[in-house]
């Protein structure tokens, strides 16, 4: 059973960076337990990363950078070239109660497991550590299942008050249909039919002219906001074609919960991020390129 959003996982360009943007900017604290400054911690495995661990509510930031030691870099590398070097939401990674259910379901399901060696990859259940699954296999969407653990900062972690916790991950599909049979009943979550009604094919956005589906995960308040566009010219069908086209869907946004939307839009742009528009009494958007290749969401906290 997946109980709730472990991480967002980042590529970003360098851990500088990622602790300018995500922790400085944001008004966030880095998890030094986890990832002590100035370096990060040093993952070196499959695919050697420098991963700077960012707290927000029940979940966290995990910012993956080119490691700086001599280490060859691996795919994460790989994918912050393909987004001229500056660095994209990479993978969501679920919280599980039982890995070796969970993975044993999802493999059964026919999704690939990947980033594991041959050996493990091809052992027999129970698989019990942290495990990936194929983007393809998946809404074009990396997906991580996180072993079960104690470690948790608290349901309002605050860093200087701020954000309180991580609203959603958005994931923009083709096929809204397709998207809800992956997360609902391949994943097993279920989708929040009162604000975003399936047998509707979601919620209609029509300012966007895109529809939505909200789909929570545990109860902490945090989920997946899957977005499907209604034509092929806005900027949301323009960056599913250009991101996610042959896999049928990618990463679009991160969004994080604050009280207070202006006050935290005016926090941000006061620490010089760029926002995207005018904020609302609900939302804003923080430009990409003022946060290290991710588009960021501020939304009102209902929760």
């Amino acid at each position: 059973m997946f109980d709730r959003i472990h991480h967002a996982g980042i590529a970003i360009a360098d851990i500088p960076t990622a602790k300018e943007v995500f922790a400085d900017k944001l008004g966030l604290n880095v998890d030094q337990t986890r990832s002590p400054l100035p370096e990060g911690s040093k993952q070196r495995g499959p695919d050697p990363t420098d991963i700077l661990d960012i707290p927000i509510g029940n979940a966290e930031l995990e910012m993956n950078a080119p490691p700086v030691d001599g280490t060859p870099p691996g795919g994460t590398h790989t994918f912050i070239e393909r987004r001229g070097g500056v660095g994209a939401l990479h993978h969501v990674c679920l919280h599980s109660t039982n890995v070796p259910d969970d993975v044993a379901h999802l493999r059964a399901s026919g999704i690939q497991q990947i980033a594991a060696s041959p050996e493990e990859l091809a052992k027999n259940e129970p698989f019990d550590s942290v495990a990936f699954f194929h983007p393809r296999d998946c809404m074009g969407i990396l997906l991580e299942i996180w072993f079960t653990d104690d470690h948790h900062v608290g349901q309002r972690y605050q860093g200087k008050g701020v954000f309180t916790r991580m609203s959603h991950i958005g994931v923009v599909a083709a096929d809204m249909e397709k998207a809800r049979h992956f997360w609902c009943n391949v994943i097993g979550m279920r989708a929040a039919m009162l604000q975003t009604n399936v047998l509707k094919g979601g919620k209609k956005i029509e300012s966007d002219n895109v529809r939505v589906l909200s789909i929570p995960v545990g109860d902490t308040g945090g989920g997946i906001l899957a977005i499907s566009p209604d034509d092929t010219s806005s900027g949301t069908a323009r960056f599913l074609e250009k991101y996610g086209g042959s896999a049928g869907g990618t990463m679009h946004h991160v969004a994080f919960a604050t009280k207070d939307v202006k006050a935290a839009a005016d926090f941000v742009q006061g620490n010089g991020m760029k926002l995207i528009g005018k904020p609302n009494d609900e939302f804003a958007w923080i430009h990409p390129k003022s946060a290290g290749g991710v588009l960021i969401q501020i939304v009102k906290d209902e929760a």
